[in-house]
């Protein structure tokens, strides 16, 4: 599996303990840049990666009967090997999942994730009490009922912090550039990075690992600028960075995007045409960084569906301030209610071409003010609202579930089944 990176890269950026599960049932590695170490007696580790700043995983397979112990060994940055945690054949039963479960270690500082009911098969070890700036080898140790030992191999991986990839980059208005990445965890502060060619240069560096936005002002009209960031910590009085997130244009050009950008637009019919304007030059953005031709219309969709997620929060004050029940409060503003996020979702697909339409709920629902999309994706008409959180739900879901109905009168028939990969992800 490759690794990982945002939502709209990448698409399902799933919490990584459940990637862990499915991909442990599927008998497959999670982890790249990983070294697969083979040892006698059938006992493997390998797959290890680190992430957080504060975490190590790595899998190990027993195919064996009779040991009564496990042991994790760790030695950090090349001292000698101590025992970290240790864990009984049964384990303790902690929490499960919909694919496995999971116990601590006697110690409470390393957790096994496993798909049956013993630390036994194919697991996941994850260290909890590691820092960034070291580097941590590991081996686990058998002890047999009759007293022999059987050892592992050693796999190793280098703590750093996590990388701080670019959510959102944009110039809504010609005149300064807005930025927006992910929190990077133990992160003390970041590095903005820009350059209008091939030479790189910080423009700013945050003293603050908690925020994570930025606003470039000394830009010019008709530029097109790119830019990077990496987070950066303190260990022991050195100074760490994390890798460089994806590089991430800016535009200040006229955009060209397509879309209903005229007066009256179904993407707010009192948006002015400067505030159109500046819907478009989001939008073309969006497009530039987070698009590809050779991408599906699923996985454009889930794009722009996660994209809206993560940039846009409920606006709870009202749909009449900030422009919440348009495409201008969702994408510009970053607040909407059901109605701004619909629209938002409108553009984003009317712009990457996917087919979208806006619906209204009737006086039937159970909410008859919500507003939601209907997308095509894989030949067939499907749900999105963004949101609520739901992807390419089927139109049964919707009305039984849900309680929604709308006037479909116009519009292409919805199956009436989810989509293989649809459903509720959560907002």
């Amino acid at each position: 599996m490759k690794k990982t990176m945002h939502n709209y890269r990448k698409l399902l950026n799933k919490n990584i303990m459940l990637a862990l599960m499915f991909c442990l049932t599927l008998g497959i590695g999670i982890f790249t840049n990983s070294v697969q170490v083979k040892a006698a007696n059938s006992l493997k580790i390998g797959n290890i990666q680190a992430y957080g700043g504060s975490q190590v995983a790595f899998e190990a397979t027993f195919k064996m009967n009779g040991y009564q112990k496990i042991e994790i060994y760790r030695s950090t940055s090349g001292g000698a090997f101590q025992l970290v945690d240790n864990f009984t054949e049964e384990g303790e039963l902690w929490n499960t999942y919909s694919e496995g479960w999971y116990t601590v270690g006697n110690k409470k500082k390393v957790t096994c994730y496993a798909d049956n009911t013993k630390v036994a098969g194919q697991v996941v070890f994850e260290d909890d009490s590691v820092t960034v700036g070291n580097r941590y080898s590991y081996k686990v140790v058998l002890t047999c009922y009759d007293g022999s030992k059987i050892t592992s191999g050693t796999v190793s991986v280098a703590v750093t912090l996590d990388t701080a990839e670019i959510l959102n980059i944009y110039s809504a208005d010609a005149k300064k550039v807005k930025i927006k990445w992910r929190r990077v965890s133990k992160a003390q502060g970041y590095q903005i990075y820009r350059t209008e060619g091939k030479k790189w240069k910080v423009i700013k560096t945050i003293k603050s690992g908690k925020k994570v936005t930025f606003v470039d002002k000394k830009v010019k009209k008709n530029k097109v600028y790119r830019y990077k960031v990496r987070a950066y910590g303190t260990v022991k009085g050195k100074k760490v960075y994390g890798n460089f997130g994806y590089v991430c244009k800016a535009s200040l050009k006229k955009p060209t995007v397509k879309g209903a950008y005229k007066k009256g637009s179904i993407y707010g019919p009192a948006l002015n045409n400067n505030q159109l304007m500046q819907v478009r030059r989001v939008v073309q953005s969006f497009k530039t960084n987070y698009i590809k031709k050779s991408m599906s219309n699923y996985e454009k969709a889930f794009i722009a569906f996660n994209y809206l997620n993560q940039n846009c929060k409920y606006a709870t004050r009202g749909w009449q301030y900030n422009g919440a029940n348009t495409a201008w409060g969702a994408l510009v503003y970053g607040e909407a209610q059901c109605s701004g996020y619909a629209r938002g979702m409108k553009a984003l697909c009317d712009a990457i071409g996917v087919p979208c339409y806006y619906v209204h709920a009737n006086k039937k629902a159970l909410n008859p003010s919500h507003q939601w999309n209907q997308v095509k994706v894989d030949g067939k008409w499907y749900i999105v609202d963004a949101q609520s959180g739901y992807f390419l739900a089927g139109s049964k879901t919707w009305r039984n579930e849900i309680g929604m109905s709308w006037d479909t009168k116009g519009l292409p028939k919805c199956s009436g089944s989810n989509h293989k990969r649809g459903g509720f992800y959560g907002i």
